[in-house]
């Protein structure tokens, strides 16, 4: 039996940003050389400064294992750099480096052009209350217990 799902909110939701992520990682990867995971790590290192990775895994909702690899090959590419943890010696900092800092600037374009087509056609208005109002669904969520989402991305 079909079932309309264009009226469920969260199905809408998790097409649209698949949509997003794939078109964004297609032009990130041909326009900037990083994909969009990486840029997304670059974003929270630039909103959050140097962290461990585990807690980049924590803000990025991925394993730990995952980011280890991506942080892996971020530093081969000089993107990223690691150093011991100061507060401890079994954790590792992570942090950007200028080559990286250079290229957010591209990365984040890239995600206000993207904004700007797929919103073309909107008011400034209405562009303004759709993001007051997936804010508000985003702090709903996080007063779900289920996840701690941040105030940032």
């Amino acid at each position: 039996m079909k079932r309309a799902i264009e009226n469920r909110l969260g199905f809408v939701i998790g097409d649209i940003a698949r949509r997003y992520g794939v078109i964004y990682d297609q032009r990130a990867k041909q326009e900037i050389e990083l994909t969009r995971a990486q840029c997304r790590l670059l974003v929270y290192m630039t909103a959050y400064g140097e962290m461990r990775q585990t807690d980049l895994a924590t803000l990025a909702d991925v394993t730990p294992m995952t980011v280890a690899r991506m942080i892996d090959r971020m530093e081969a590419a000089g993107w990223v750099k690691r150093q011991a943890d100061p507060a401890d010696r079994r954790a590792l900092l992570v942090s950007m480096t200028d080559k990286a800092d250079d290229r957010l600037d591209a990365a984040l374009k890239l995600g206000d052009d993207l904004t700007a087509r797929i919103t073309e056609g909107f008011s400034s208005e209405e562009v303004a209350t759709l993001l007051s109002m997936l804010k508000r669904v985003r702090a709903n969520l996080a007063a779900c217990g289920e996840v701690d989402v941040s105030e940032e991305g």
